[in-house]
C-alpha cells in the first residue's frame, strides 16, 4: 500500500468515525429532551395514579387543594397530557390552606392565596414535559406535571434499539461512539502496520 493509498485510507476511516460519532450524539440530545421518566417527580406524591389524556380538548382544568397527600395538598389529576395551544386552567377548592403553581422551569407562576375558584392559566405552546408544585406544599407531595404533545415517558426510545433499553437513551450515543470507535482503531492500526512499504528504512 502507497503512502499516499494509506494517508487516505486513514483520512476515510477518522471521517467516518467522527461523523457516526457526531451523528449518535445528536441523535442522544434529540431523545434526551424528548424522553423523560416522571416516576422520580412523583416518587412522594400520593395521588398520582399515571398520565390522564386529555388531547384533543381546547382547554382542561385542574383542581388546586385536591384531596391527597393527607388533606388538600395535591393537583387533580397530577399529570396530564395536553396537545400545545392548549390552555390549562388551574382552580382552586379552597382546601389545604394557601396554594400557588410555579413551574420548575420558570415558565410560570401563580398568586399565593386560598381563595375558593380563584383560577390561574397557562397556555403551553412547546412539546415537553413541565413540572410544577406549590410551593408551600411541595416537600408535602404537592406536585404535578403536564406532558405537552407526543412525548414519550420512561422507557427507552424506540430509536434507540436494544442498546438503548439496556443503557438508557443518555447513554446511548456515547455506548455506541465508543464502540465504533474500538473497532475501527485495530483497522487503522492494520493499515499502518500491514500497509508499510517493505523497502522503505524503519525510522529509528
Amino acid at each position: 500500500m502507497s503512502d499516499t493509498t494509506r494517508r487516505d485510507f486513514l483520512k476515510g476511516a477518522a471521517t467516518a468515525t467522527a461523523a457516526t460519532v457526531g451523528a449518535g450524539a445528536a441523535a442522544g440530545g434529540a431523545t434526551a429532551q424528548s424522553d423523560a421518566d416522571l416516576s422520580a417527580w412523583f416518587e412522594d406524591v400520593g395521588n398520582y395514579d399515571g398520565v390522564v389524556d386529555e388531547t384533543g380538548s381546547d382547554e382542561v382544568t385542574i383542581s388546586v387543594g385536591a384531596q391527597g397527600n393527607g388533606g388538600g395538598f395535591a393537583f387533580g389529576p397530577a399529570a396530564v397530557r395536553v396537545d400545545p395551544g392548549t390552555t390549562v386552567v388551574w382552580e382552586w377548592t379552597g382546601d389545604g390552606g394557601s396554594h400557588n403553581v410555579v413551574a420548575e422551569n420558570g415558565d410560570f407562576e401563580s398568586e399565593l392565596t386560598d381563595e375558593t375558584g380563584h383560577t390561574f392559566e397557562h397556555t403551553p405552546e412547546e412539546s415537553g414535559i413541565v413540572t410544577y408544585a406549590c410551593s408551600p406544599h411541595k416537600t408535602m407531595g404537592m406536585k404535578g406535571a403536564l406532558v405537552v404533545g407526543d412525548v414519550e415517558i420512561g422507557g427507552a426510545s424506540e430509536s434507540g434499539g436494544l442498546l438503548g433499553s439496556v443503557l438508557g437513551d443518555p447513554w446511548t450515543a456515547a455506548a455506541g461512539g465508543s464502540i465504533l470507535l474500538g473497532l475501527l482503531s485495530p483497522i487503522a492500526f492494520a493499515a499502518l502496520l500491514f500497509g508499510r512499504d517493505p523497502d522503505r528504512p524503519t525510522p529509528k
